[in-house]
């Protein structure tokens, strides 16, 4: 017979309580200023290198979180603050047609190669602590 009470699933006493998605989106955020002060002091005839710093920055954060949803905010504050202080440098957003197009592809393959690079992280982790927990 049943009580009354409730009794959690396995999956759910398994579940990690994780980090919460507006400190993921703090992370990328930050990792984005700091990505743009370093694209700063390139100069702007080499924009292209600008803008990658941008990526790497995308990336990183992407890796260090693993966190989709969260990337699915920084991506777009990394194209915000790439085309208004790096490529218009004074905080105006304006399109330029292809541009822009290649810096959005940019960012979203920055952000999941550093999601398969975090989550591969965390799955090489997790295989080393349960064969860690399985010796004697």
């Amino acid at each position: 017979m049943k009580s009354g009470r409730y009794q959690p699933t396995a999956e759910a006493e398994r579940a990690p309580a994780g980090t919460p998605v507006g400190i993921n989106v703090g992370v990328g955020a930050v990792m984005i200023v700091a990505g743009a002060l370093v694209a700063a002091a390139v100069p702007a005839a080499h924009n292209g290198w600008r803008l990658e710093l941008i990526a790497v920055a995308v990336a990183v954060a992407a890796a260090v979180t693993a966190d989709h949803l969260a990337m699915a905010a920084v991506v777009p504050l990394g194209w915000l603050v790439a085309d208004g202080f790096l490529e218009n440098r004074s905080g105006d957003l304006t399109w330029h047609g292809a541009t822009d197009m290649y810096l959005i592809l940019l960012l979203v393959m920055a952000a999941a190669i550093g999601l398969t690079a975090g989550e591969a992280r965390a799955e090489n982790r997790a295989h080393r602590n349960s064969r860690r927990k399985r010796t004697p």
